[in-house]
């Protein structure tokens, strides 16, 4: 059963390690670049996502057993290997997003090995197996290279903000479609982005002439918007094929995170940061809102009774326990 005490253990321990782990490292220089704050973010990112993952003691076993675990402990490492490498002013902006683009292909695989999907010997099935995996590393790509885009054009905290509410929905529908455990996963992740993205803005609000960056207060690192697109669509990606998350919600949960970009629209491009912010909040949380009500109403239909079941039972075998010590 989920414990929320044991959520908001894990999130505030991970959020804080974060943050400190960045704030520790931009301390380091007098003047920190570009690509001394992606080196921090990812980092930070990184030290969070284990400690919380650790409070959580979400059982990881080596070799991988399941998607989960190939999420964990192959897909994170790799694209915060890939991010920190990618933020060097020596690593051609090319062979950065060819890195992104193979991890983008070669994540759905890695995150269905050795499941039933693959293993079936029918051709159909395979064929139709090996055409979503490449229809969804399509789709990752393309969600990674816009909201990097995003990131770069406009930049904002709101971007940051707008990936955890995207990857802490998905983790509430990965729960109430039953894996528990997947969605819980969700929670370092939002917890260590927040953590990194609001240290990073501390630092560039109220330390500017230490940070050499143009357009501080809208900065948003690279290492931030990559983690956050690769956990998303994993997250929905393992809630999808192991989970009873269906397609059409997954996708809009994937997607949600792009109507930033309707801020960029003549009439709202200018306005005062406070307002861009909040506008593209709003239209990320409005498809949001309706998928977990959906999920919900789901979960009252086809769950609930099942729980009942469950706890009557139970109640019931106390009772008689009690009874029988009398």
């Amino acid at each position: 059963m989920p414990d929320p005490l044991l959520y908001w253990k894990a999130m505030g321990i991970a959020t804080a390690a974060s943050a400190v782990v960045v704030l520790a490292i931009l301390s380091l220089r007098r003047s920190a670049s570009e690509v001394w704050c992606n080196a921090a973010c990812v980092i930070g990112i990184g030290s969070g996502l284990a400690i919380g993952n650790a409070v959580l003691d979400l059982n990881l076993s080596w070799p991988p057993r399941n998607g989960l675990d190939r999420l964990l402990m192959i897909v994170i490492p790799a694209v915060l290997g890939i991010e920190f490498m990618a933020g060097f002013s020596r690593v051609p902006r090319v062979a950065a997003w060819l890195l992104r683009i193979s991890l983008s292909l070669a994540t759905p695989r890695i995150l269905l090995h050795g499941s039933v999907y693959l293993s079936t010997t029918a051709d159909d099935t395979a064929s139709r197996a090996w055409i979503t995996m490449v229809v969804s590393g399509l789709g990752l790509t393309l969600v990674w290279g816009l909201l990097s885009w995003l990131a770069k054009r406009s930049g904002g905290l709101s971007i940051a903000f707008a990936l955890c509410l995207a990857i802490q929905c998905s983790g509430v529908a990965v729960m109430l479609g039953g894996y528990i455990k997947g969605g819980a996963a969700a929670i370092p992740f939002v917890a260590t982005l927040m953590g990194a993205s609001l240290a990073l803005r501390a630092v560039t609000t109220y330390t500017p002439n230490r940070v050499k960056i143009d357009h501080a207060d809208n900065h948003v690192a690279e290492g931030i918007v990559g983690v956050g697109v690769v956990s998303l669509f994993s997250l929905l990606f393992i809630g999808r094929f192991f989970g009873e998350i269906s397609t059409g919600p997954a996708i809009t949960m994937l997607l949600a995170p792009l109507l930033c970009w309707t801020t960029e629209l003549p009439l709202l491009r200018n306005r005062k940061p406070w307002l861009v912010a909040s506008l593209r909040l709003v239209m990320v949380a409005i498809p949001l809102l309706f998928v977990l009500i959906a999920a919900k109403q789901k979960f009252d239909r086809e769950m609930s009774p099942l729980l009942a079941i469950v706890v009557t039972t139970g109640f019931a075998h106390e009772k008689r326990a009690h009874r029988n010590r009398r």
